[in-house]
Parts: C-alpha cells; sequence; structure tokens
C-alpha cells in the first residue's frame, strides 16, 4: 500500500470490536457504543493529539510540533540544502508500530492487522486539519505500508506553496529563518 492520496472509504469493523459485539449478541452497536461502554473517551482525547496534531511552521516548512526539534532540522537543511519537501516528510515521518510500541499486534485481536486501516484514516484527517490550517500551502499527505516489512504502515506529509490562478501563493511569514509559529 502507498498513496499520496489517503482514502478509506471500505472500512471493516476490527476483529476485537466484532467479537465485543458477538458477545453482547447485539448486531446494531457501533465503534461509537463501544467507546461509551468501555470508558474510551480518555483513550479518544489523547488520540486528538494524533488525528489533529500540533504543528510548526520553521525556515518556510511545517513540521509536527512533537517530532520537531530546531537542530535536527537545521542538520537536515545542512545535508540536503533547499530540498524543503523531503526535510518535511523526513521529519514528519511516523511510523506506527514505533507509535505502538508497548501494544501486543500479534495476539488473537489481530491488531497488527488493523494497523494499515488505521494509517488511511490518520492520513484522511491530517489532510483535511493540515490543508485548512494552512490554505496558502498544498499539503501532500503519504500512507504507505513498507512491502519489505521495515517500518510497517507510516504516515508523513510535506507542503509547497499553493498555486492560485495567478502563480504562487506569497510564502508565509515563517519563511526561512523567520520566526516558529504553533497551531
Amino acid at each position: 500500500m502507498s498513496s499520496s492520496k489517503p482514502a478509506w472509504s471500505e472500512r471493516e469493523l476490527p476483529a476485537f470490536f466484532r467479537r465485543w459485539r458477538a458477545d453482547w449478541k447485539d448486531e446494531e452497536l457501533s465503534p461509537a457504543n463501544y467507546l461509551d461502554y468501555e470508558g474510551g473517551l480518555r483513550f479518544v482525547l489523547a488520540a486528538a493529539w494524533l488525528f489533529c496534531p500540533e504543528t510548526v511552521e520553521y525556515r518556510g516548512c511545517v513540521f509536527l510540533k512533537e517530532r520537531f526539534s530546531q537542530g535536527t532540522v537545521d542538520d537536515w537543511f545542512a545535508r540536503l540544502g533547499r530540498e524543503r519537501q523531503r526535510i518535511e516528510a523526513v521529519t514528519n515521518h511516523v511510523e506506527l508500530w514505533a507509535t505502538f510500541g508497548n501494544t501486543a499486534l500479534a495476539d488473537g485481536d489481530h491488531l497488527g492487522e488493523e494497523l494499515p486501516h488505521l494509517a488511511l484514516a490518520l492520513g484522511e484527517c491530517w489532510q483535511g486539519v493540515l490543508s485548512a490550517r494552512h490554505p496558502d500551502r498544498e499539503v501532500t499527505v503519504e500512507v504507505s505500508d513498507e512491502e519489505d516489512g521495515s517500518y510497517g504502515p507510516t504516515v508523513t506529509f510535506w507542503t509547497s506553496p499553493a498555486v492560485s490562478d495567478f502563480g504562487r501563493a506569497p510564502m508565509s511569514s515563517g519563511g526561512p529563518g523567520g520566526p516558529s509559529r504553533h497551531t
């Protein structure tokens, strides 16, 4: 699976949820019922940072706040020069196997098999959130699942100035060496 335009239109309910619904003998139960019954509000509140991440603008780029380190980004600029999109993509790269490193992914719930679907959902959310938050930029979100299994499902993004009918949009105030902005 590799896509620069995430789409999660064919959803299948996760195995653990189908089993929970069967235990209750009620096929009308929805994922929202599961979240409410299982006290999932704490997890959903924490997941908001994953699905609607805070961002930082620095040197004309947009970075995930939790992954941003000025020194590391400056090192990438020293190595890659003006390849801003590559620098954003590398810095914003989130490996879901690492994000859920303390979760048994190969147990009876088959959660590891659900991660590619989570990556697609995450990619869709990032596309919408980041595009709305940065209307002066074209946002590209890439969702992938490495064929060799080295990184598992991953999500990243990069930006470029938006193109209007009159040419390129002006750069934001967070241009090269300019001020950072947290959103």
